[in-house]
C-alpha cells in the first residue's frame, strides 16, 4: 500500500456466517501489516470449554454471552492500551441489524479506533444464498466451532439483514463472485483512498 495512516487503521469486516470474513481477513493480512482479530478468537475461549451447537438449532444463553463479553472486553482493552502505536487490525464479526449485542460490538471497535486515533473502515459483506450454502460447511469452520448448517445460514440471510452502521462511512462489498484475494485488493484500495484523503494538507507550493 502507498499512503500510511500514522495512527494505524482498523478494517472491520461483518456479514452473515459463511460470507468469508476470516478468509478475506487473512488475505488482507497477507498484503498489509495487520493483526487479524476474528470473532471466534474471542468466542472460542469460552466455546471450547462448553458444549455448543454448531448446527445452529439452538441458541446460546445470555449467561454464555456474558462470559464471552468479558473475554471480548479484555481483548479490546489490550488493543486499546497495550498494542504498539500505529498497529493495524482487521476485525471480523457476524453483525445482524436489530441485535443489540451486535450494535454494541460495532461501537466497541469504533470507540477503540477513535481512542487510538486510527482510521476505521467498516465493510459490509454480501453473498448470495447458493454461495453461502457452499461456504458454510467448510472443514475449517468445523474446527473453529463456527456455524456449519447450510439451511440455518441461508434462512438467516433471507430473513435478516447485515448490520448497517448508521453515521459511519461504510463500504458495501458483494463477495459472491470474488476470490478472497480480489476482495482484499478492493478493500485495501478503498482504505488507501481514505488514508490519502485523511492526510493533513502539506501546503501548496508558492
Amino acid at each position: 500500500m502507498g499512503a500510511v495512516h500514522n495512527n494505524g487503521a482498523f478494517i472491520y469486516l461483518f456479514g452473515f456466517a459463511g460470507s468469508g470474513k476470516l478468509t478475506i481477513a487473512k488475505a488482507i493480512a497477507g498484503r498489509w501489516d495487520a493483526v487479524v482479530v476474528d470473532n471466534h478468537h474471542v468466542n472460542n475461549v469460552i466455546f471450547e470449554l462448553i458444549d455448543i451447537d454448531q448446527h445452529g438449532e439452538g441458541t446460546l444463553s445470555d449467561e454464555v454471552w456474558d462470559h464471552v463479553m468479558r473475554v471480548r472486553q479484555a481483548a479490546m482493552d489490550a488493543i486499546r492500551y497495550l498494542a504498539r502505536p500505529g498497529r493495524n487490525f482487521v476485525f471480523t464479526n457476524e453483525l445482524i441489524e436489530g441485535v443489540d449485542r451486535h450494535h454494541v460490538f460495532f461501537l466497541e471497535v469504533a470507540k477503540v479506533a477513535a481512542d487510538r486515533g486510527a482510521l476505521l473502515l467498516p465493510v459490509r459483506l454480501a453473498v448470495d444464498a447458493d454461495e453461502l450454502a457452499r461456504r458454510i460447511a467448510s472443514p475449517e469452520r468445523v474446527e473453529k466451532l463456527k456455524l456449519t448448517n447450510p439451511q440455518v445460514a441461508v434462512a438467516r440471510a433471507q430473513n435478516e439483514e447485515v448490520f448497517r452502521p448508521e453515521g459511519y462511512d461504510y463500504m458495501d462489498l458483494d463477495v459472491t463472485a470474488l476470490t478472497p484475494e480480489e476482495s482484499a485488493r478492493l478493500i485495501l484500495a478503498e482504505l488507501e483512498q481514505r488514508q490519502t484523503r485523511s492526510q493533513p494538507n502539506q501546503g501548496k507550493a508558492e
